[in-house]
């Protein structure tokens, strides 16, 4: 927590980035029923994570409006929602709201949910105020910890500042010691040329700082959404979002220092976000929009490769953003070979993945954020084997189930709303 001395008397508002944020329960017993976050009023929503307790309580999380789109810098007038399921996410119920309006108009973007080596599961929230470039910490990233992740409305800890970087994109790497690393982007400096941007904070298991290392400039990256991986030699290898793919950084000291090794051969999630995790079985983990662009005569033609390995050309929703895959290599990301297509209704994006206790991949992804009848966030559940079949095999398993869907509650952007 920060000292009292950091929450400044001075600045002219009183409130500086530093002073801590705090949590809004809802959807409990006695809560009045037209509160201002509830799901009817939503029109927008979008970049969702999941985790699961140890007990198998799924959590997910991401960010929404009643009121318009996405808008960075600051995100006013968006918040985030924390949502549980207790029966293997049939049904999910909206119980925690990050909602840092009242201080100074501030807006919440791309909040995290990750469980650390101990089991504990873990909130990190986003928050942007616009101190008209008076505070370094306009954008701080705050991390929050349940206490009892078995109950729908848990208590939580104090909040706990991690920095003023964009630190809630990823999940962090656990390495065996239980140390960790965490992903850090300058997001206002993306499409600066020759800024350094792409950061680690490597952590210790009680959260001291250890070091904090960057990747090398490279002015064809994006929102970086690094996310990386330790191989079986010990090295670390991660993709980071670029222009046209995902290109990639190794690191041979623990990722203190990182080698750029450029485009990914193989093409998918361009520009947009895509997750890598270790299995169990040491076969690497890829989610990912198997979607590949190429130029024809200034035309964009948008394509993919078919169960029988032949390319084809997208006739229907021709975006980057869809066909949502789960891919595994089995040479530690050299390759991969097989893959299951998740979704490809729509504009479909920004993955999560967590690993229960029974085999289940349980991951989620949005569609169409703003689109009327969608902004749906989606759950499916896989195992490996579902993913070496390219199909479902296993009785668990499911594809798509609704996490949410404001429509489906009347609410949602209608014809003629303006967002």
């Amino acid at each position: 927590m920060p000292t009292s001395s950091a929450v400044s008397q001075v600045f002219p508002y009183g409130i500086t980035g530093k002073t801590p944020p705090s949590l809004t329960k809802v959807n409990f017993k006695g809560q009045k029923p037209y509160h201002k976050h509830r799901i009817n009023l939503r029109l927008f929503q979008g970049c969702p994570q999941v985790e699961v307790s140890d007990g198998g309580r799924l959590w997910a999380t991401w960010f929404g409006s009643n009121i318009q789109a996405e808008r960075a810098p600051f995100h006013q007038d968006q918040f985030s929602v924390i949502s549980t399921s207790a029966d293997g996410g049939k049904t999910w119920k909206e119980v925690f709201i990050f909602d840092p309006s009242d201080l100074l108009g501030g807006g919440a973007s791309d909040p995290l949910l990750w469980k650390d080596a101990k089991g504990n599961v873990r909130f990190v929230a986003l928050r942007n105020i616009d101190f008209k470039g008076k505070d370094d910490f306009a954008t701080s990233a705050w991390e929050f910890t349940m206490l009892d992740p078995e109950e729908e409305h848990t208590a939580w800890s104090e909040p706990r500042l991690l920095g003023n970087k964009n630190m809630s994109v990823m999940k962090p790497l656990i390495f065996p010691d239980g140390t960790i690393m965490r992903s850090m982007d300058d997001f206002k400096l993306v499409g600066k040329p020759d800024q350094v941007r792409i950061r680690f904070l490597k952590e210790d298991a009680d959260g001291e700082p250890m070091f904090v290392s960057q990747l090398p400039v490279d002015n064809d990256a994006g929102f970086a959404e690094q996310m990386p991986i330790i191989r079986k030699d010990g090295s670390l290898f991660t993709f980071y979002r670029a222009k046209n793919g995902q290109k990639f950084a190794e690191s041979f000291d623990g990722g203190r220092t990182w080698k750029l090794g450029g485009y990914y051969p193989m093409q998918f999630s361009v520009n947009t976000k895509c997750i890598l995790k270790t299995l169990p079985s040491g076969r690497v983990l890829l989610v990912a929009n198997d979607v590949q662009l190429r130029h024809d005569g200034g035309k964009r033609v948008y394509l993919y490769t078919d169960e029988n390995g032949r390319e084809r050309e997208l006739k229907t929703n021709r975006t980057v953003r869809t066909r949502m895959t789960a891919y595994l290599s089995d040479d530690d990301g050299k390759t991969f070979p097989h893959k299951l297509l998740l979704c490809d209704d729509g504009q479909i994006s920004y993955p999560s993945a967590t690993l229960g206790n029974d085999d289940a991949i349980y991951i989620v992804y949005d569609q169409g954020r703003g689109v009327i009848g969608q902004h749906t966030i989606f759950l499916s559940k896989v195992t490996e084997k579902d993913i070496l079949n390219g199909k479902l095999i296993s009785g668990e398993s499911f594809l798509n189930n609704v996490v949410s869907r404001p429509s489906d509650d009347g609410g949602g952007r209608r014809e003629g709303d303006k967002i």
